[in-house]
């Protein structure tokens, strides 16, 4: 089996990923370009996937996050994820891997696609019903729902669930739930706390209105094909566990996908990674002639 050399590979994801100097993203334009580029990225990364983020084309290099909030790389990844976000430019949230993530419009609807959601403010009714919706998590909508978008502070409160301890553990898990199920969205900062920085929430069928509807011209198929596709496109080649711990599809519909992906010559399955056992895939036009060791 080919085996593709991990230097030259990370030498062409930096290109990639924005990773070098001449690449560097340096305004708030620049910096929606990068996401609308690559489709989806970390803000500041994930240490078991390999995937884009913010934090690397902001620096233009692979400088590991400083454990500071001085740094100003720190402050403009942190402004831009803050204000693109607030113009409805991009979705940020907790989308994958429960990892802060930048998510372009255009790839908005085929995610949409792939969640739970029919396109109606109560279709988390049904899923509380069916157990699918933690109690935490209907408290939390059902408040943005009655109250509009509100930071977290009032949140809480408005949700039964204020103060630290317990309440704050089941109050994080219902945001990050209600994310990852593209209920809510961030969609501002508020200085209504002690600290001075909190989030604002709302209902993201208040702020992505037209996503349900283009989502419903997209089957489930057209919708994993084009992520995973997209993903491959960014990183080149990628173990296929790491691909599936990204997208937590169920198996029958991972087997499924590299199935229909691989008889239609889309992907290839027959490469290793350089120091890794696991096997892998990639685009089958990607540019990996040059990568093999």
């Amino acid at each position: 089996m080919p085996t593709v050399s991990l230097t030259v590979l990370e030498e062409l994801r930096d290109l990639r990923y924005h990773r070098t100097p001449r690449q560097r993203v340096t305004t708030e334009q620049d910096a929606l370009d990068f996401v609308d580029e690559v489709g989806f990225c970390f803000v500041f990364g994930d240490k078991r996937i390999d995937m884009p983020t913010l934090w690397g084309a902001v620096t233009g290099s692979r400088r590991p996050v400083p454990p500071t909030h001085d740094d100003p790389d720190i402050g403009r990844v942190w402004r831009w994820k803050d204000t693109l976000p607030t113009k409805r430019m991009i979705f940020y949230g907790k989308a994958l891997r429960k990892k802060p993530t930048l998510i372009s419009l255009r790839l908005l609807p085929h995610l949409y696609a792939l969640s739970p959601n029919f396109g109606g403010v109560d279709d988390y009714l049904m899923q509380y019903e069916d157990g699918k919706l933690s109690a935490e998590a209907k408290s939390v909508y059902e408040a943005l729902l009655e109250g509009g978008a509100m930071a977290t502070s009032r949140l809480r409160r408005e949700a039964g669930l204020p103060g630290g301890g317990k309440n704050a553990r089941l109050f994080e898990r219902a945001l990050t739930e209600l994310q990852m199920e593209l209920k809510i969205a961030k969609v501002g900062i508020s200085d209504a706390n002690r600290w001075g920085y909190a989030y604002v929430y709302d209902l993201f069928l208040r702020q992505f209105p037209g996503v349900p509807t283009a989502a419903r011209e997209i089957s489930t198929d057209e919708a994993m094909d084009t992520l995973l596709l997209q993903h491959l496109c960014n990183v080149l080649i990628v173990p296929v566990r790491d691909a599936r711990l990204l997208f937590g599809w169920a198996d029958w519909e991972w087997e499924r996908l590299i199935e229909r992906l691989g008889a239609s010559d889309a992907i290839r399955t027959d490469l290793q990674v350089e120091g890794k056992a696991e096997a892998c895939i990639a685009l089958a036009e990607a540019p990996l002639s040059s990568l093999v060791a």
